[in-house]
């Protein structure tokens, strides 16, 4: 039996499968139970955690970190039940079915960014991506906590954290297949953490442009009585030039209107 019939069928079925689980967008549920309102369409626009924080609420925001965490987690192990059920007599297993994790993992997280259920349209795949690598594998997870803490520390910005955490993910996943697991899949394992890496940086390419300009906001809890946030326009059409916060007396910034304050 040749290489391609065995591991096609598997990797079409695990990936099938965490595609349809990705694209269950928690943040737009939450959002409609909470407010009656599409998350797509207040903030950032973006459906996701960091969003339902802002514009909602921190009960709305918890559920949305757990379930969009839970869901990549789900993913990696159904990924690997299927390799290992269905090419449990090939060699070295144990690599093959992690392996097959990792691709359901990575369709996991593109069904979150384009989920079929909500037209295509879904978060940027910070959290997801979290509990997969949790699954996939736990060492490397914790460090890039560690790594998110500290960046989170000195930027008060989630955002800024993601897009660290996404740069060190492929080569602190390199130097634990290397040195500490010493795996013979440390190539296709790193090159999946390079696509990660690759999309969850590309998802955030308007909070790059914001970063840049100096607009990106801190990340703060919406206050109970606060106004919801605007519509981010840099979401919507690709404008750089207005910066709205989550609490009264926020001032936005724009080409006509500098130090506006929101009444």
């Amino acid at each position: 039996m040749s290489i391609l019939s065995t591991y096609l069928l598997p990797v079409l079925i695990s990936a099938a499968i965490a595609y349809l689980l990705g694209s269950i967008s928690f943040a737009i549920p939450v959002t409609k139970l909470f407010t009656g309102k599409d998350i797509r369409e207040m903030g950032s626009g973006n459906a996701g955690f960091t969003n339902v924080l802002r514009c909602v609420s921190i009960p709305a925001a918890v559920i949305t970190f757990i379930g969009d965490f839970a869901k990549g987690i789900c993913a990696v192990f159904i990924g690997e039940m299927v390799f290992n059920l269905m090419c449990g007599g090939v060699p070295d297993i144990e690599n093959v079915a992690k392996v097959g994790a990792g691709v359901a993992g990575l369709f996991a997280l593109l069904g979150h960014l384009f989920p079929l259920y909500f037209k295509f349209k879904g978060g940027k795949g910070v959290l997801i991506s979290a509990g997969i690598i949790c699954a996939l594998d736990p060492l490397c997870f914790l460090s890039l906590v560690v790594i998110f803490l500290i960046a989170l520390a000195i930027t008060k910005t989630v955002s800024k954290c993601s897009l660290t955490v996404a740069f060190f993910y492929p080569i602190i996943t390199l130097l634990l297949s290397l040195f500490v697991y010493k795996s013979t899949a440390w190539l296709p394992m790193t090159l999946i953490a390079v696509c990660f890496a690759v999309v969850v940086i590309y998802m955030h390419r308007a909070n790059i442009r914001r970063i840049l300009n100096g607009t990106e906001p801190k990340t703060i809890a919406r206050k109970k009585g606060a106004p919801e946030p605007p519509r981010d326009p840099d979401e919507k059409a690709g404008a750089d030039s207005v910066l709205l916060q989550a609490d009264e007396g926020q001032t936005v910034q724009s080409d006509d209107t500098k130090g506006e304050t929101l009444k």
